[in-house]
């Protein structure tokens, strides 16, 4: 009989449940949907044109263009970035805002690990004044780590985090990184994420299997149930 009650009560929690995680990945999708859309609006703005004022929020994944120059001071190599399934680093340069003593790291892509981390490699870097575009980039909250011990000019980095930058650049940094154009020159592979519709899908589709385990559940409740009347009826009419 505790069993039959015990039943009875998980039923119901149990199509709760799954109804919950479908309604849940809805609200995913929709997430996605408002980021989609955010970004792709964001994309096709006039691009901005960074100089020595701070680059107020809400400004990532915004097109840019700086006059300036590139220095090989500070450069560094952030780590544990893949491409195509291959280890490697994206490299990032200071970029000296021009007629100010500003700067901005400028993404200039993907390169590959050759060989041991105990030779790294040190890339050229541009020089002579020039114009460059690209995409505003802020890390995500949250997804950035604090180094024990930042130092300015190290070459290897395990992150991103603009903060930790700031504090130890011997100058003013904007709050942003611009990831380098793919058609611009003084760059590697810039194969940049950018909004896509597929997230967008994926919960949908997720949300589809939930609702669908909710109604399979519910039918196979029935079919029990009605099974059990049946067998019981049956049971009656036999005595």
């Amino acid at each position: 009989m505790k069993r039959r009650y015990l039943s009875w009560f998980l039923i119901p929690i149990t199509f709760m449940m799954l109804s919950a995680l479908g309604a849940w990945q809805l609200q995913r999708a929709e997430q996605k949907k408002v980021y989609f859309d955010q970004q792709t609006q964001r994309s096709q703005q006039v691009p901005i044109q960074v100089s020595k004022v701070m680059i107020g929020p809400e400004k990532s994944g915004w097109p840019a263009e700086i006059i300036g120059q590139f220095e090989r001071e500070g450069q560094f190599l952030w780590d544990n970035r893949t491409y195509e399934r291959r280890a490697g680093f994206h490299v990032l340069t200071p970029f000296m805002i021009e007629s100010s003593q500003v700067r901005i790291f400028v993404d200039r892509g993907w390169i590959p690990l050759e060989g041991s981390r105990e030779q790294l490699p040190r890339p050229n870097v541009p020089v002579g004044q020039q114009k460059i575009s690209g995409q505003l980039y802020a890390p995500l909250e949250g997804f950035t780590f604090v180094d024990e011990a930042p130092v300015f000019g190290e070459l290897l980095r395990q992150n991103l985090d603009l903060d930790v930058l700031a504090t130890s650049a011997p100058y003013d940094l904007q709050p942003y990184v611009l990831r380098l154009a793919p058609d611009e020159v003084g760059g590697f592979v810039r194969d940049w994420p950018g909004p896509s519709r597929t997230m967008i899908q994926r919960h949908q589709a997720y949300a589809v299997q939930w609702f669908g385990m909710a109604a399979v559940f519910v039918l196979v409740v029935i079919s029990f149930v009605w099974r059990q009347r049946k067998d019981s009826k049956q049971g009656k009419i036999r005595k």
